[in-house]
């Protein structure tokens, strides 16, 4: 078995791969990792509330979760390879994504009866929309 400090040398190593593969940790990783934590608490929050626990939903909601860095790790190759590492697809990936876990954090707070300001949901929504959406030019002819 590892002994103290071994243990910490794995697990230093794993995040220091896991940071690697996700294009480093600052503020947006950081973010999205805490959203994934509030989410997945709201949602076990919102289970127990209405008494609809069930493992087999969890276990694919963090299956989700884990495809997220995935689809983020993707994203770094495709920036390293196209732009010398500029985090353009990062950014962007990083950004639907914790707009899409904001608004299931506020949903889940909704369920179980707290209350919010509607403009903030609506905020979210409208970033979602934007994020989705492919930007046009404004200044093309009509």
């Amino acid at each position: 078995m590892l002994n103290g400090w071994q243990l910490k040398s794995v697990i230093a190593a794993l995040a220091s791969l896991f940071c690697a593969l996700i294009g480093g940790w600052d503020v947006l990783a950081q973010a999205l990792v805490l959203l994934i934590a509030l989410d997945v608490a709201g949602g076990l929050a919102q289970a127990f509330y209405e008494r609809k626990l069930n493992s087999s939903i969890m276990r694919r909601g963090l299956l989700r979760k884990s495809g997220y860095f995935a689809a983020i790790a993707l994203a770094v190759l495709v920036d390293r390879a196209l732009f010398q590492s500029a985090p353009a697809f990062r950014t962007l990936v990083l950004s639907y994504l914790c707009v899409n876990e904001a608004l299931s954090v506020l949903e889940h707070l909704a369920a179980i009866g707290v209350p919010l300001p509607r403009q903030l949901k609506h905020a979210l929504e409208r970033a979602r929309k934007e994020l989705d959406s492919p930007h046009e030019p404004d200044d093309r002819p009509a």
